[in-house]
């Protein structure tokens, strides 16, 4: 199978989380071609089975969505859907776990894997909704890995332990009453409370834990006291706990802001991700087939920590930076063909070992 036409074509068709419909179709017809069965998962998941014996199954997992980014790249196979791109690499981790497939058939590995193809990995939480397809077999571990420029291009890192934070999103919504900006008194200013309520938040002591807000909504019009304002933000912490107790303060304070001001509040709590917790002995594992660096927990949101509360499992970074390196969610990232192989090439070696 040519895998470079696999990526290319994956990359020309970005869908976002539960839209995923044409990438879910290409998949499949992967998938008929190899003679591999599948289901469907989560309306626009894959859940792919290659079993060999009774015994327990490991799985592999990558996630299938893209983001809602202009891509910058210039390249030929660049996206065909305007104002969407794969700019966090999920094109490529749907390649190598094509690749790893093809891989495990051709040499009729003896081994029982599932592959699952996840939606909705961005937002919108994927993976809990795949979790009672999972749930229906012996799974006795999970691997994911997921590609990175910040470091060189085939180097893996990882850490025993949180590796990725837990993330939860929520909008935070102020209500006050509309009037002429040359009465303002007369109204109830909900941006003025919003203000008031972010100065709260940025300035109050956080420790490790990382609370920003990326968008404000407000109003409708120059000359009118606004009766609305939305801030849309994320909280990242090493622990689940930690992110509940955060949003139950992130209340407490947005209640306290509306009464001094005569507003309402409310918050509404959007996904909610557990930390991805890299399980010990499948670190060690991992360490003992493949040369990895370790690296300090980032407070990026991932979740496959929804599959790690569940099963002993491993994420690891895999490395695609060259000279020029943009980061992940930019409109110019684009990892490098040639990291396929290596991914696949881990994969293969803990799938039979």
């Amino acid at each position: 199978m040519d895998l470079i036409r696999v990526r290319h074509s994956l990359h020309e068709i970005p869908e976002i989380g539960f839209k995923e419909f044409k990438t879910q179709s290409y998949i499949m017809s992967l998938l008929d071609r190899l003679d591999v069965p599948y289901e469907k998962v989560s309306d626009t998941g894959i859940l792919a089975r290659w079993k060999k014996s009774d015994g327990p199954f490991t799985l592999f997992r990558a996630d299938m969505d893209a983001l809602p980014v202009f891509e910058e790249t210039g390249v030929e196979f660049k996206s065909k859907h305007e104002g969407f791109m794969h700019a966090c690499g999920h094109d490529v981790h749907m390649t190598i776990l094509i690749g790893l497939i093809e891989r495990v058939v051709v040499a009729n590995l003896k081994r029982n894997l599932l592959f699952l193809f996840q939606p909705a990995e961005e937002g919108g939480g994927g993976a809990e909704r795949c979790m009672p397809a999972l749930e229906q077999y012996d799974i006795k571990e999970a691997w994911a890995l997921h590609v990175n420029d910040e470091f060189p291009e085939g180097t893996v890192y990882s850490r025993p332990g949180v590796l990725f934070a837990s993330a939860f999103e929520m909008d935070c919504t102020f209500t006050g009453r509309s009037a002429h900006v040359a009465f303002y008194k007369k109204g109830r200013d909900a941006i003025e409370g919003a203000m008031d309520f972010l100065q709260r938040v940025y300035s109050a002591e956080r420790g490790d834990s990382v609370l920003r807000f990326g968008l404000i909504e407000g109003g409708r019009v120059r000359n009118v006291v606004a009766d609305s304002c939305t801030l849309y933000g994320t909280v990242r912490t090493r622990a689940y706990e930690l992110s509940e107790k955060a949003i139950c303060e992130l209340e407490e304070l947005g209640r306290d802001v509306a009464s001094s001001r005569g507003l309402e509040f409310k918050q509404k709590i959007g996904s909610k991700y557990p930390q991805v917790q890299v399980d010990k002995d499948l670190y060690e594992k991992l360490c003992g087939l493949v040369d990895v660096n370790p690296v300090e927990m980032k407070y990026v949101g991932e979740d496959f920590g929804v599959i790690a509360l569940k099963y002993p499992s491993v994420l690891f970074w895999l490395g695609t930076g060259r000279e020029e390196r943009h980061g992940l969610h930019n409109s110019k990232f684009l990892p490098q063909d040639s990291v396929i192989e290596k991914g696949i090439e881990i994969f293969w070696k803990v799938a039979s070992n």
